[in-house]
């Protein structure tokens, strides 16, 4: 009863036998052997079973010396992407004493590194070990939230709500015109085109229409979110690079339209009618004249006003954006020449090019997969391919942390859905054994298959996937690895082949493999690779693929021109010093925002930083303040986070420099102060 969840299909049938040599360390290791193992910048003592790692190769034969190191996500060993014997990655070579940015700092970094990998692959074998609580129970990651915050988030809350809604009472009395006048205008009020032909307006029976929004959303809208709508769709008006220009913006109707800042004269709207501000009274100025007051300020050609803004925002991991000219300028306008920057159809039609066929076998060698599938768009890639992978009749078990793109499209897939702990292997092992033992509900039938989706780094955690231990549970219960690597592919791992090079899992043991060309490319799309068998079956059957645009042929080259660059294939060595200029900068970045006595979540090695704020109230004033100081962040709060953890995220480029990220947590350092965020010191912030 169930053995059917451990029958291949045809459309999903596994690699090649498990390869021996990349075999899971004895569930025995300890943690003492996971500190020894030394980061890619420091051979490792022969001694203890830990193998020697040169600035050479280190070929599959001895991988099986290496286990507990690669148990670790030690980044000197890593499996054969390719899938030929023989064939190694490349150690990561530790930059010289000369040329290392980072040299006082060296080996308090690997350090900390090193624990913190040791850390995060053993802390659940020891939490099961002591904890009286069922396999599968863990801590909560958030769990160290202060009651303080606690109380002070809810607080913050409260009043906002109370005010919003006390803010509505009042209108419904005082301001009956403004609420209503909307609505007159639907239901009486013609319209006179250019030619003066008239269109006549929706019914005057708007009783019968469903309302488009519910009334929490709408609340919310209204009352919270225009509050702080000045720090969310900043537009820029330049590439996204290491130092961006951020287009200022002000408003004149309490944050519910927001316009560029300019000319008195030349005003532009960004989405909305209010596309002029009105002058100002004699004598006196407005916000807006004095708004050019201030740090880093300047002003582009055209006379739009502008902010010079150090980039921590943007994923551009690689630093793509900043050396664009130097890596990949000349092959992208040569495709622009010779083809369009549209193919103005579907990859089934007119859709696909030799550029296309080109990325796809990149791809497929690049991750170690027999065959490759490239859609236009990296969030439908999961939201189509998904739905086209289950259907009724199989469960899907997806970490309660994925995205919403995987979110999406399991629910469209119409399969049962669970979900597990986030990177909590045992509760993963108890939702598949029961979801064996006891099939369907209801008929009890076996599952047709079982599909566990995982991510490589978490984009709101900074966290990365245990993919050993997901790997080796999913064999044991014959249920497949569908894993997205949109932010690990080509930010992890010595070379960049992401998570299953950094974790040491040979790409065979993960049957699909899913990432995104937006974040270390530079490009836009997305794509799987799997076993050819699978990319076929995909080819005929995702809608991603069927009946959407093609991608561009200029993004296919600025995709193949940047692999290249990572896999050294354009006579430099640049790409292995973006690897190693992104894990630097990555790693002292961290280690310098945590001595500040932030509450920093994630891994070392993760370019992803995020930073509790938790109180709503500092979600704007952490955004403006830093926007002040020339930071351009991300903030993130409720509904894309749990109410509690509202939090700012840093994404670190290998385009920064050392004097970048010191500029940056000085500011930071004055706004912890300011703000009191220091929750990992104080009680209080």
């Amino acid at each position: 009863m169930g053995n059917a969840a451990h029958t291949k299909s045809v459309e999903m049938e596994l690699g090649p036998p498990h390869n021996p040599s990349f075999t899971d360390s004895d569930d025995t290791s300890s943690a003492t052997t996971a500190t020894a193992a030394s980061s890619s910048s420091a051979p490792s003592s022969p001694k203890g079973g830990i193998c020697i790692v040169s600035r050479g190769t280190v070929h599959v034969s001895a991988l099986s010396r290496c286990g507990s190191e690669m148990d670790e996500g030690d980044e000197t060993t890593s499996p054969n992407a390719n899938g030929h014997n023989g064939q190694a990655f490349k150690a990561t070579p530790p930059p010289t004493q000369q040329n290392d940015p980072y040299a006082d700092v060296r080996q308090r970094m690997e350090a900390l590194a090193s624990q913190d990998r040791a850390r995060h692959l053993h802390q659940h074998r020891r939490d099961h070990a002591t904890s009286k609580e069922p396999r599968g129970t863990t801590v909560n990651p958030h769990s160290d939230i202060t009651i303080f915050a606690a109380l002070t988030t809810y607080l913050g809350y409260i009043v906002l709500i109370m005010t919003g809604h006390i803010r509505d009472i009042c209108a419904k009395f005082f301001r009956k015109g403004r609420y209503h006048r909307h609505q007159r205008t639907l239901s009486s009020k013609l319209l006179r085109d250019d030619k003066d032909s008239i269109v006549q307006r929706p019914s005057d029976d708007l009783q019968k229409y469903a309302p488009l929004l519910k009334s929490w959303e709408n609340f919310y809208t209204r009352r919270l979110y225009h509050r702080i709508q000045d720090c969310f769709n900043r537009p820029i008006a330049s590439r996204p690079a290491a130092v961006i220009d951020v287009l200022e913006r002000i408003s004149f109707d309490g944050n519910k339209t927001m316009s560029l800042l300019g000319n008195i004269d030349d005003r532009h709207s960004t989405g909305n009618d209010h596309t002029t501000a009105p002058p100002p009274p004699t004598g006196k100025t407005t916000p807006y004249h004095s708004y050019k007051l201030g740090k880093h300020y300047g002003e582009t050609t055209d006379g739009k006003a502008i902010r010079k803004c150090l980039n921590l925002g943007s994923y551009n991991y690689l630093g793509f954006a900043d050396d664009w000219d130097i890596t990949c300028r000349s092959a992208v306008l040569q495709t622009l020449v010779t083809l369009p920057s549209s193919m103005a159809s579907s990859r089934c039609e007119y859709g696909t090019s030799t550029l296309h066929s080109q990325v796809e076998s990149i791809v497929a060698s690049f991750v170690g997969k027999e065959d490759a599938i490239v859609l236009n768009m990296g969030f439908n890639t999961n939201a189509t391919i998904i739905p086209t992978l289950t259907s009724r009749g199989d469960l899907i078990v997806s970490d309660e942390l994925n995205h919403t793109s995987i979110v999406n499209g399991a629910r469209a897939s119409g399969a049962a859905i669970r979900t597990f702990r986030h990177n909590d292997d045992g509760d993963l092992e108890g939702i598949l054994r029961e979801a064996i033992v006891i099939g369907q509900p209801r008929t009890r039938r076996p599952w047709n298959r079982i599909l566990v989706v995982v991510e490589g780094i978490y984009s709101m955690e900074g966290e990365y996937c245990n993919l050993r231990r997901v790997v080796d549970v999913c064999k044991r219960y014959g249920a497949y690895v569908y894993l997205d690597e949109a932010h690990s592919i080509g930010a992890m791992g010595a070379s960049g082949r992401g998570c299953c090079e950094y974790a040491g899992v040979d790409p065979r043991d993960v049957d699909v493999l899913m990432g995104t060309f937006t974040k270390s490319f530079g490009g836009m799309g997305g794509y799987v690779a799997a076993d050819k068998r699978i990319i076929d079956m995909l080819r005929r059957e995702c809608a991603g693929s069927s009946y959407h645009n093609s991608l561009s042929p200029v993004v296919c080259q600025q995709i193949i021109s940047s692999f290249k660059v990572i896999m050294g294939q354009d006579g430099t060595n640049i790409g292995q010093e973006k690897l190693t200029a992104l894990r630097d900068n990555s790693n002292y970045f961290r280690m310098r925002l945590t001595d500040m006595g932030l509450h920093v979540l994630g891994n070392y090695d993760s370019p992803i930083m995020p930073v509790m704020l938790y109180n709503p109230t500092k979600i704007a004033a952490f955004s403006r303040e830093c926007l002040k100081r020339g930071l351009a962040v991300v903030v993130v709060g409720f509904p894309a986070v749990p109410i509690l953890m509202s939090r700012a995220r840093f994404c670190i480029s290998a385009g920064h420099t050392r004097q970048d990220l010191d500029r940056a947590l000085r500011e930071l350092d004055e706004i912890a102060d300011l703000l009191k965020l220091r929750y990992a010191r104080s009680t209080f912030g």
